[in-house]
C-alpha cells in the first residue's frame, strides 16, 4: 500500500498535467485572438475529448483567418476597382476641355455612378446583405454597353476593341458581379497587351452555360505562373511590354473571388498563335 499510493499520486499528477497543458495552451491562444493577434493553430494530442475541443478550436481559427484575409483582400479591392472608374473619368475631362462632347459628359455619369454603386454595394456587404438577385441578360447590348464604357481609355492604351456575339445569347446572373469580373478581365488584357482584343460571348461546351472570354495577341503568361496570377498583389511585371503602367496585383484576384461566390467557372489558356483567353462561364438559363 505504501508503495501504491506514491505510484497513485505520480499517476495522477501526470494524468493532471496532460489534460492541463493542452487546456493552457488553448487559453492562451484564446486570449491571444482576443486581443486582435493572428489565430494559432493548437496541436490536437491529449485525451480524445481534447483533441476534438482542439479540432474545433482550430477550425474557428482557420474561419477567423479566412474573414480577416478577406476583408484586407476586399478593401484592397475597392481600391482597386475604384481606381479604373477614376482614371476614366480624369482622361474623359481631358479630352472634354479639348473638344467638348455630350457623349463624353454621359461617360463621366457613368463612372461616376458606377463608382456610387460600387460603395453601395460595400455597404450592403458590410450590413451582411446578399448579391444581387440574377436575372436575366442578354448579352450582345451589354457588352456593347462594356465597349462603349472604356472607349476613351482602350484608345488611350493604343488597343482596339471589338465584340462578338449573336443576338440571342443570354445568361442568368448577378449583372453587377458579373460587370466586375468582365470589366477587370478587360482591364488586364488592355493593360497587358494593347492591340486588337476581342469581348466575345457565345454557348459554352459545358451544357447549359455560357462563356464570356476576353482574348489578346500580348506576350501572354507562362503555364506554370497560370495559377499564381490569381493571387492577391501578384504581378507578371516582365511579361508588360515598355511603358506599361504598373498594376496593384488584384483584378484577376477580384474575378477570382467573385466567380467562385456565385458558382461560375473562371479561366486563362494559352492562345494557339500567341496571346491570352481569359474567360467566366455562367448559366444560360435559370436553373430550377
Amino acid at each position: 500500500l505504501l508503495l501504491t499510493l506514491p505510484l497513485a499520486i505520480l499517476l495522477a499528477l501526470w494524468w493532471a498535467r496532460r489534460i492541463a497543458r493542452p487546456v493552457v495552451a488553448m487559453e492562451q491562444a484564446a486570449a491571444k485572438l482576443a486581443q486582435g493577434a493572428t489565430p494559432q493553430r493548437l496541436p490536437q494530442t491529449g485525451p480524445r475529448e481534447l483533441v476534438s475541443l482542439a479540432a474545433h478550436f482550430n477550425q474557428m481559427a482557420g474561419r477567423i483567418d479566412a474573414l480577416l484575409q478577406a476583408r484586407t483582400t476586399l478593401l484592397a479591392g475597392v481600391s482597386h476597382d475604384l481606381r479604373t472608374p477614376l482614371a476614366r473619368i480624369r482622361l474623359a475631362l481631358e479630352l472634354q476641355r479639348m473638344r467638348p462632347t455630350e457623349a463624353r459628359l454621359d461617360q463621366i455619369e457613368r463612372d461616376v455612378l458606377a463608382m456610387d454603386r460600387l460603395i453601395g454595394e460595400v455597404l450592403q456587404l458590410a450590413r451582411g446583405l446578399q448579391p444581387s438577385a440574377p436575372q436575366h441578360l442578354v448579352l450582345l447590348p451589354w457588352l456593347r454597353e462594356r465597349q462603349q464604357m472604356h472607349a476613351d481609355w482602350v484608345r488611350s492604351e493604343g488597343a482596339v476593341l471589338e465584340v462578338q456575339c449573336a443576338p440571342d445569347v443570354q445568361a442568368w446572373v448577378d449583372v453587377h458581379a458579373l460587370q466586375r469580373v468582365v470589366d477587370n478581365l478587360l482591364g488586364n488584357a488592355v493593360r497587358h497587351a494593347p492591340g486588337r482584343i476581342i469581348l466575345q460571348a457565345a454557348s459554352a461546351q459545358t451544357p447549359g452555360r455560357v462563356r464570356i472570354a476576353v482574348l489578346d495577341r500580348g506576350p501572354g503568361i507562362p503555364p506554370d505562373q497560370l495559377d499564381a496570377v490569381f493571387e492577391p498583389f501578384t504581378r507578371l511585371d516582365s511579361a508588360r511590354t515598355p511603358g506599361q503602367g504598373v498594376g496593384s496585383g488584384l483584378g484577376l484576384a477580384i474575378a477570382r473571388q467573385l466567380a467562385q461566390q456565385h458558382g461560375w467557372a473562371l479561366g486563362l489558356q494559352a492562345r494557339e498563335g500567341g496571346g491570352l483567353m481569359a474567360w467566366v462561364e455562367v448559366p444560360q438559363t435559370h436553373s430550377v
